[in-house]
């Protein structure tokens, strides 16, 4: 069965575009402006949530276009998996759990220390999925950079995924990477850039230029 190539560029456009979207209004403490019981936290990951498996889809459909029998497609499709799940995992933490936290917090449910160590714990798990999900995003961005079909129009698209992937963890290995708001808006803005670009480019891919 051939790839949907309309579709896997509407899944990976729209998602790229809320994602950075989410991320410009990203909250940096809970809560923030509300509509009813609504607040901004609550609709930034919540929308983050059903973003996600849209961003999933759009890349099992890039590589069923890259031919998923070729063992590093498949790796690429394999690691951006894991990504979009350590993604959510991220997203729930943040925007359910330690909204959770927050109220038990207010309600008087524990004592200072236990809703302080709670806290604490919430936030690090958070941190940890985030940055599994960064790392295994620029990876996976990397593995489909390098099975991308040497064609000359898309030498551009090859080769910035590759340094994409391969400055991350230059950044990660220096010690300066942190999943703040601002170090993970680069990341996600250059993810965006680069997985809209592929998303578009595979649409004029032919079965004859794919290499195994």
């Amino acid at each position: 069965m051939s790839a949907n190539r309309k579709a896997c560029a509407a899944a990976l456009v729209c998602g790229w575009l809320f994602y950075v979207a989410l991320m410009m209004v990203h909250p940096t403490r809970m809560g923030g402006p509300a509509l009813g019981h609504v607040t901004l936290n609550d609709a930034v990951h919540w929308t983050a949530l059903l973003i996600l498996p849209a961003l999933l889809y759009g890349y099992i459909e890039l590589g069923r276009s890259l031919d998923l029998r070729r063992p590093i497609v498949l790796l690429a499709v394999c690691t951006l998996v894991a990504s979009l799940i350590a993604g959510m995992g991220a997203a729930t933490m943040s925007g359910l759990v330690m909204a959770d936290v927050a109220e038990a917090t207010q309600e008087g449910e524990f004592g200072p220390e236990t809703l302080d160590a709670l806290r604490h714990i919430t936030f690090w798990i958070n941190q940890g999925f985030a940055t599994v999900h960064y790392v295994l995003l620029a990876l996976g961005i990397g593995l489909f950079a390098w099975a991308w079909p040497n064609r000359a129009e898309d030498r551009g698209l090859k080769y910035g995924g590759l340094l994409l992937a391969a400055g991350f963890l230059v950044w990660l290995a220096s010690g300066h990477w942190g999943a703040d708001v601002h170090s993970v808006l680069i990341v996600v803005a250059a993810s965006a850039i680069w997985s809209i670009m592929a998303a578009l480019a595979q649409r004029s891919l032919s079965d004859d230029c794919l290499v195994a």
